[in-house]
């Protein structure tokens, strides 16, 4: 097939809502590019992540999405990305063009597209960096270090949340990973995710973003909290499981959602990630506690207890 010169499509993602209706939503990118996600070394994969943030995007441009059951108009936002809600199902052969032109978009990634809706008792909703994957969130150097010099392949896995996910696999979660982490960086994200057998699951990621635009902190307010808010009202599971780590805001977040759907929320997890708990840590630890709703704040050597709670609440789940 040949390709529109002119954009490609990036993070694509196409979830069925339980209200018969289909979330599509993705990034536009300018140029016809290829695949970020290439095994490489560490300087190669340097070089990939810095070029994603000098990468333009298709910023309000009207594009067509098509399906056998017909076509879908949206238009890309200041960052390029779009979404849409339709009852238009999806297809296989799904198509997206430029509005106006018959030319197609190259999708660019090595990732599910198409997240079928099903009638679940349990979704799980996990946070990304530092909750499954090592990014040293809390030091902004060795951040930097780590998502630069580290293929994905080479990232440090967290165990335990993990084993959270595989304990619960009886009951067959869906799984939705949402994270502040910018949409430049969801190829090198879901190579990690792959490579270490995690579920495949929606990403909901921040604006795919330049490199002024990072270095003014340029991310929507409150985008997480938002992006959970549509899903838990959007898939209409019975029962949530929200995973999460001490490092940025996910205590917070997760007390507005536990206040917002106490019925819902069946379960917290936290993870620590340092030995001591700062008083800022303790405060959000005591008022998600308020809330009622069961949460568990761990470490490595808390897995066992962990681990037999599950059992017994899948045995209620059942």
């Amino acid at each position: 097939m040949v390709y529109s010169k002119k954009a490609s499509v990036w993070e694509l993602s196409v979830l069925q809502l339980a209200t018969d209706k289909v979330w599509y939503k993705g990034v536009v990118l300018k140029g016809n590019r290829d695949i970020q996600n290439k095994k490489g070394k560490a300087f190669q994969n340097a070089i990939r992540v810095i070029c994603s943030y000098f990468t333009p995007v298709l910023s309000n441009q009207e594009i067509c999405i098509h399906t056998k059951a017909g076509l879908i108009f949206t238009k890309t936002d200041t960052f390029g990305r779009f979404q849409a809600v339709s009852d238009k199902a999806y297809c296989e052969d799904l198509k997206i063009t430029l509005s106006g032109s018959d030319e197609v978009l190259k999708l660019i990634q090595n990732y599910p597209v198409f997240f079928q809706e099903e009638q679940r008792t349990l979704d799980i909703i996990s946070d990304i960096d530092d909750t499954i994957l090592v990014s040293n969130t809390a030091n902004i150097f060795q951040r930097i270090k780590t998502l630069l010099f580290l293929v994905p392949e080479r990232r440090t896995v967290i165990e335990f949340t993990k084993n959270i996910f595989q304990a619960w696999e009886d009951v067959n979660p869906r799984l939705f990973y949402v994270s502040k982490s910018e949409s430049n960086l969801f190829g090198l994200l879901t190579t990690f995710i792959k490579h270490n057998e995690l579920p495949l699951g929606v990403l909901t990621l921040t604006p795919y973003l330049s490199f002024f635009q990072l270095i003014k902190g340029q991310k929507p307010i409150d985008f997480k909290l938002n992006a959970i808010r549509f899903l838990i009202t959007q898939s209409r599971s019975k029962h949530y499981i929200l995973v999460g780590d001490d490092t940025q805001k996910d205590m917070a977040i997760y007390t507005t959602l536990a206040k917002a759907y106490p019925e819902l929320i069946l379960k917290i997890y936290i993870r620590r990630t340092g030995k001591d708990i700062s008083e800022t840590q303790q405060k959000m630890w005591e008022e998600l506690l308020a809330t009622g709703t069961s949460a568990s704040y761990f470490l490595p050597e808390h897995a066992d207890s962990i681990l037999k709670e599950i059992q017994t609440l899948k045995e209620e789940l059942i």
